[in-house]
């Protein structure tokens, strides 16, 4: 999960940076914001966001207030399979 200003953030810095240079910096970021969330079922990928969204075209943004909403049981995360 990578909340909508660590994007622009990154979007921006795409523009001086590397792409796996700026996945990193994000990242990090993002750690850094919502701690360790595989406790409530939400696992990061290996990829960083900017390569997912360049090889997949998916885009990890979040509302704000919903990483809160999990951690304090308001909303639970179900896992998606598939078929």
């Amino acid at each position: 999960m990578v909340p909508r200003e660590l994007i622009r953030l990154g979007m921006f810095l795409l523009k001086y940076l590397p792409m796996n240079v700026v996945d990193i910096l994000v990242t990090v970021g993002a750690k850094t914001m919502f701690g360790d969330l595989s406790k409530y079922g939400i696992h990061r990928p290996e990829e960083g966001p900017f390569f997912l969204k360049a090889t997949k075209g998916r885009s990890p943004v979040i509302d704000v207030g919903t990483v809160s909403k999990i951690k304090s049981g308001e909303i639970q995360v179900r896992t998606f399979v598939p078929e």
